[in-house]
């Protein structure tokens, strides 16, 4: 009897994600350089998949390839910064006021353990922690409305913002808003909801750019 077909995933998508995850946590800055040679020692794999790696993280829009001095992570100038936040703001804006129309506790449990776990980071002072819960909040939103245009379209731009959504050191003002909108998603107020997501965005520029060491 023939054996089912297994799936296969290229060793150059495997080193992507770690590439950009690092880039995402902030292991490579912005502006910093990625050496093809240094990536394939740490990782343990030869230098052709960090090659194609690099170059469909430069497609992505997480690296820059500058010719003669290689590829490095991308810098995003400030009104680069605001843009992504408001292209970001203006697709979650449509999506919470569809989950807050047909949100159930049920529904929600996954978003309110994402908000607990941040609050229990920042009470024993684990930022990096902290940090990291707040921007899997989003992502957590987002899944509430799978199935939905805008859901499809925020997939689009997904992961360059869960970079601008860990750009911050301060976790609990972020965790405050983020309560905030929770709560406003689950008592059904669609248009507090679309507003907190909007008040939300600018919070999100002001880091991003304090984090950036450029003021807004």
């Amino acid at each position: 009897m023939p054996t089912a077909p297994t799936s296969f995933r290229p060793l150059r998508d495997d080193v992507r994600d770690l590439i950009r995850e690092r880039i995402i946590a902030g292991t490579h800055a912005p502006g910093s350089r990625l050496v093809e040679r240094t990536i394939a020692a740490d990782l343990g794999v030869s230098r052709i998949p960090v090659r194609e790696a690099l170059q469909a993280l430069v497609l992505e829009g997480f690296a820059v390839d500058r010719d003669t001095r290689g590829i490095a992570v991308r810098a995003y100038e400030p009104e680069q910064i605001a843009e992504l936040a408001e292209v970001g703001a203006a697709l979650e804006r449509v999506l919470v006021g569809r989950v807050a129309a047909t949100a159930t506790g049920e529904t929600l449990a996954p978003l309110r353990a994402v908000l607990d776990e941040a609050r229990d980071a920042i009470d024993r002072g684990d930022v990096d922690a902290a940090v990291a819960a707040n921007g899997r909040f989003h992502d957590e939103l987002a899944a509430l409305a799978e199935g939905t245009m805008a859901h499809e379209v925020l997939g689009t731009v997904s992961q360059r913002r869960r970079w601008l959504l860990t750009q911050h050191t301060d976790p609990a003002p972020i965790h405050a808003e983020h309560v905030a909108l929770f709560d406003a998603i689950a008592s059904g107020d669609a248009d507090r909801a679309r507003r907190l997501t909007e008040d939300h965005a600018r919070t999100t520029v002001e880091n991003a750019l304090r984090t950036r060491g450029t003021r807004p």
